[in-house]
């Protein structure tokens, strides 16, 4: 069996880019006074030029982000579901204890397996909530042992894509970052009838996708990590950036963006396999 396709992220059916190319400078986040972009990564709210200008969605089934406790907040993607679809996402610190007043009968846990089902395949009627685990691949396992309910929760999964994620991972494509693995969880348990209603989950994640294209197809000097997968960069159908300026053209110089001030994500599988 070969590879997975990459999901079309083009056809997403959200334009994020007039919204969030507004926001030119950081600014303090409102409640805790940290310096951040779109929105602050521990109070989960947007900045106050974006209120009222973000998708907000409800979802069919609640979802808990368990974060490792030694991911750092600003590298996790799963933040962008819990701004626009505050009132069904929570995201929770790991702690052995932290999962004890879950309703197991009634809560799925995405996580791959031999004995997890596709939610493509499942009727998601009798399911109230769907955990994810936040975290590398070494430290969702060691969750794993160490939460009893975690091992006592029915184990679902999503067909395989490959990932659009601009960080190098150490592991194939096929592990997603965070929020595309929850966006492919609501769209696969809806099947053939998915008509973009949960395409918001990705309104971040787009936008930081489009910009590191538009910034590498404006300056194809420049080279992306070769360690990335081949061809990450789409100089043929990226639109290049005009606010940014080109060096000069015998410069080969490999980009290094300010990732937290992009407010960029953490993968879903993790980059450390044992």
């Amino acid at each position: 069996m070969g590879s997975p396709d990459s999901y079309d992220i083009h056809a997403l059916e959200v334009s994020p880019q007039l919204v969030l190319d507004t926001c030119k400078e950081r600014v303090s986040c409102g409640f805790c006074g940290k310096s951040v972009k779109f929105f602050c990564y521990y109070c989960y709210k947007p900045v106050a030029g974006l209120e009222g200008r973000l998708p907000q969605i409800r979802l069919p089934f609640k979802l808990d982000v368990v974060k490792h406790p030694n991911e750092l907040d600003g590298k996790s993607t799963a933040v962008h579901a819990k701004i626009v679809a505050p009132q069904d996402v929570d995201i929770i610190t790991f702690t052995d204890t932290c999962l004890d007043g879950v309703d197991v009968q009634t809560t799925a846990l995405l996580f791959p397996g031999p004995d997890a089902q596709d939610v493509a395949e499942m009727d998601m009627t009798s399911i109230e909530r769907v955990v994810v685990i936040d975290g590398t691949w070494s430290q969702a396992k060691a969750m794993m042992r160490n939460c009893s309910q975690l091992q006592r929760m029915q184990k679902v999964t999503i067909k395989p894509r490959r990932t659009r994620f601009w960080r190098f991972q150490n592991v194939d494509d096929q592990y997603l970052a965070t929020i595309e693995a929850i966006y492919f969880l609501y769209r696969d348990s809806v099947g053939s009838n998915y008509n973009g209603e949960y395409d918001a989950l990705m309104y971040f994640y787009k936008y930081f996708y489009e910009h590191i294209q538009s910034e590498y197809a404006s300056q194809p000097e420049r080279c992306f990590n070769h360690r990335h997968q081949k061809n990450y960069i789409e100089y043929d159908s990226a639109a290049p950036n005009p606010n940014v300026r080109l060096t000069k053209p015998d410069t080969v110089a490999k980009v290094n963006y300010d990732f937290d001030d992009l407010e960029l994500g953490n993968m879903f599988g993790g980059a450390d396999p044992e």
